[in-house]
């Protein structure tokens, strides 16, 4: 497994930018890179981390919402999709979940080096799933894993393709929150993250890419719900899983439930009774 150190992050606009060129690749029993993408000390910037959090509601105490870290990251995790070993088309991407693990959450001060891989490329019904893992290391420790799980739909592996799953129909929980978002919502967001991906921006750019209308980053509704439980301090895990995309405009209907461990939050349509996701937190005694 080959290292490359990056000097410079790039933008989510200029990965997308040049995510076009990719659209050409066949994706017929592709091959992920072994490459491993460094960026050394990376640090949160200010002005970028205050409009996160008013974006989010999150509060300011002291340390990085690992969705913040996540945005800082994330643009070197997509530039390796860029790159000519890479056999995925970027763009038409569907996002299935997210999994991280912080050991420690980082002050809002303290410099971090950013490792990035892909793995785990695995036939899925609609094509192929694979990862994209963000390390987050300081001083030569990991202080946190960022997983994405991405589907390529229409990518031929070798081998049996495994059966469609059965999902229980969805009985909506007691509701404890809403929320309303209206049309401009991935507009928003992009200016916040950096995430100018065609299918969040208007209905326009989205239909070309086969979106009834923009759909909301999925990365915009996970820190919103964290926003208000991720804990400041200690080991903690987290997990969300998407189920059906939230087509702007939109009202969700949430419900945040304690459990023994954290928190359980679902997610669905009032109007379509349809789930959005599920996301679940625990912390580590």
């Amino acid at each position: 497994m080959g290292a490359e150190l990056v000097e410079q992050i790039p933008s989510m606009g200029s990965v997308y930018a040049k995510a076009v060129k990719t659209l050409g690749r066949k994706g017929r029993n592709p091959v992920l890179p072994s490459t491993v993408l460094v960026h050394r000390s990376a640090a949160a910037d200010p002005g970028g981390l205050d409009a996160f959090r008013r974006a989010v509601g999150a509060p300011a105490n002291g340390v990085l919402p690992s969705l913040y870290v996540h945005s800082l990251a994330f643009p070197l995790a997509m530039s390796l999709m860029l790159r000519g070993d890479f056999p995925l088309p970027l763009l038409g991407m569907i996002h299935l979940r997210n999994q991280v693990a912080v050991r420690r959450p980082l002050a809002e001060d303290e410099a971090f080096d950013v490792e990035v891989r892909s793995e785990n490329l695995v036939a899925h019904p609609k094509g192929a799933a694979f990862d994209l893992v963000v390390r987050i290391v300081v001083d030569g420790q990991q202080r946190m894993e960022l997983r994405s799980t991405f589907l390529a739909k229409g990518v031929k592996l070798e081998g049996a393709v495994p059966e469609k799953s059965v999902h229980a129909a969805f009985d909506p929980p007691q509701r404890t929150a809403s929320w309303t978002l209206d049309a401009g919502t991935g507009r928003r967001w992009a200016a916040v993250a950096g995430d100018y991906n065609p299918i969040h921006l208007s209905a326009l750019s989205a239909k070309a890419l086969g979106m009834p209308r923009a759909i909301a980053h999925g990365i915009y509704l996970a820190a919103r719900a964290l926003s208000g439980i991720e804990p400041a301090a200690g080991e903690y895990r987290w997990s969300i899983e998407f189920k059906t995309p939230v087509v702007l405009p939109a009202s969700v209907d949430l419900a945040f439930s304690r459990t023994e461990a954290g928190f359980e939050v679902a997610a669905w349509s009032p109007r379509k009774g349809k789930p959005h996701f599920e996301l679940t937190l625990e912390t580590q005694a």
